[in-house]
């Protein structure tokens, strides 16, 4: 019976516990968005900012929804290696409506210091919402 109890002890604390995120108190991830003139093209940059003590090492970037006005160019893209923590989409603009342009950024941050931790995922969704003409 003992034992039932102690497993019960153990077992109950995770099922109450929410999504572990890098730093609950302020997001990981962001994304502006620009319409280049001329180009008929949205580019919008998430940029991903690792947890204190730890470096982003690769980083990409799902686009999960987007209105027909923008579609996206490639539906998932990832970092440069120069530039583990920034991710560039495009989107081609054609006529609709606009509506929100959902996006979900994933990460891989690393300690800064060697052998000091292990590599942990990052996630967080981040959106932008679109308006033709604006």
């Amino acid at each position: 019976m003992r034992s039932a109890f102690r497993r019960a002890a153990l077992v109950l604390p995770l099922l109450f516990a929410g999504p572990a995120r890098a730093d609950d108190a302020k997001h990981a991830a962001s994304m502006a968005c620009r319409i280049e003139p001329g180009s008929g093209r949205l580019f919008c940059t998430v940029r991903i900012v690792a947890p204190e003590g730890r470096a982003v090492s690769w980083s990409d970037a799902l686009v999960v929804a987007a209105p027909r006005a923008a579609r996206a160019l490639k539906s998932r893209v990832t970092s440069r290696s120069d530039r583990p923590g920034e991710v560039v989409l495009a989107f081609v603009l054609g006529s609709g409506d606009g509506g929100r342009i959902d996006v979900l950024a994933r990460a891989v941050t690393c300690p800064v210091v060697p052998r000091s931790g292990a590599c942990t995922p990052l996630s967080e969704r981040v959106g932008y919402d679109f308006r033709p003409g604006t």
